[in-house]
């Protein structure tokens, strides 16, 4: 029979007669738990994005169908119901409820059926699954049947959008002469600021730095760290400085005047200074939380040039296990650590934590020394 006679039949008085007696009889409440043998159908997403935002509502539109031989009823003492699940990369429950939707019908074998849901996504950003099938007594059918196929989605939350950063445009609208503390790193105060970089400058003298050392500061901002170390270092030491954002070290060569410090306005991935294998340490402060994982590669790879062979990084990065590999936007930057360790050891680092700070209640930012 065509396609075109089924569809002719399927209008005539007869089978509405038919398929009207057939649900009269088979859409009955469900009293017990399905065999495995009827819990064959399917569960199809029909818009699934790529990507969502953190704490967002995802609205999804669903196409069930019943494959089995009996009707499935949203009624009765265990009625047929729909579980959606957020699971880690590797498919694995956490902390994120999980969510149960009664059918608003009866699905009834070989008429497949579109519904709406609405729902949260988790407030955290990372690398998801999303699961959506159908379940009974808490059973998932795809779990009884394997002929049973359910939504299985690879889904990343991302920062909300409007947290997303321009840098370039950041730097360019900003008053640097009043607000260089605030626009680099969203500093309350600009007491805040300094007690940050001197802060940061105790670090980096209990890791090896000495007033002879030379330094160089990837991502430098407006300046922070140039504005302690200008009257740290001694002659024999040294600062070099870069930004993708000109008017940052424009407001910095104006600002920190000394024969030994100097500015340079670098790329997203390129470094410019040429003085290979000088530098003693390399600095990346709230950079890699704002770097895609190709960029930080880049910037490593840079920094390494640039180093002695007994020279380190000091760098921060945001972590979860969450994240498959990294997931986020230039906003805020979330990695796995075990996948950044792997990239630092591909480019010969090994890494030592120091510091440690919680970020959510899924993802810790540390503070790396690398070494050659």
């Amino acid at each position: 029979m065509t396609s075109i006679a089924r569809s002719l039949l399927k209008d005539t008085l007869l089978w509405r007669s038919l398929r009207g007696v057939k649900r009269a009889m088979a859409g009955k409440p469900v009293q017990s738990e399905l065999p495995a043998e009827q819990c064959r159908g399917r569960v199809t997403w029909l818009n699934p994005p790529l990507v969502v935002e953190v704490g967002s509502s995802l609205e999804m539109k669903l196409q069930l169908e019943n494959r089995a031989g009996v009707s499935w009823s949203p009624t009765g003492s265990v009625p047929v119901q729909l579980r959606v699940r957020w699971l880690d990369h590797q498919h694995q429950p956490f902390d994120s409820a999980e969510m149960v939707h009664g059918l608003p019908f009866t699905l009834y074998p070989g008429e497949p059926q579109e519904i709406s849901l609405t729902v949260p996504v988790p407030d955290f950003v990372g690398d998801f699954v999303l699961s959506v099938d159908f379940t009974q007594h808490d059973r998932e059918f795809a779990e009884k049947n394997t002929e049973s196929v359910r939504v299985v989605k690879p889904i990343s939350v991302i920062g909300a959008r409007n947290t997303d950063i321009d840098y370039h445009e950041v730097f360019r609208t900003a008053n640097l002469k009043d607000n260089h503390w605030w626009v680099v790193g969203a500093y309350h105060s600009k007491e805040q600021y300094e007690r940050s970089a001197r802060e940061r400058l105790e670090m980096l003298e209990k890791h090896g730095v000495t007033k002879d050392s030379h330094i160089l500061d990837i991502g430098c901002g407006t300046g922070q760290m140039a504005s302690v170390l200008m009257s740290y270092l001694t002659d024999r030491g040294r600062y070099a400085g870069t930004d993708i954002g000109r008017e940052a070290i424009q407001f910095a060569e104006q600002t920190y005047q000394r024969r030994n410090i100097s500015f340079a306005v670098g790329g997203m991935t390129s470094v410019p200074f040429h003085e290979n294998g000088t530098f003693d340490c390399a600095i990346f402060f709230s950079v890699f939380t704002h770097t895609f994982l190709d960029e930080t590669a880049l910037l490593l790879a840079e920094a390494k040039r640039l180093l002695k062979p007994t020279g380190v990084i000091i760098a921060d990065v945001i972590t979860s296990e969450l994240v498959e590999r990294a997931a986020g936007h230039r906003g805020e930057m979330v990695v796995n650590k075990n996948y950044f360790l792997k990239l630092a050891g591909m480019l010969g680092y090994s890494a030592t934590v120091i510091g440690e700070w919680p970020w959510n209640r899924h993802a810790t930012r540390y503070m790396f020394k690398l070494s050659q």
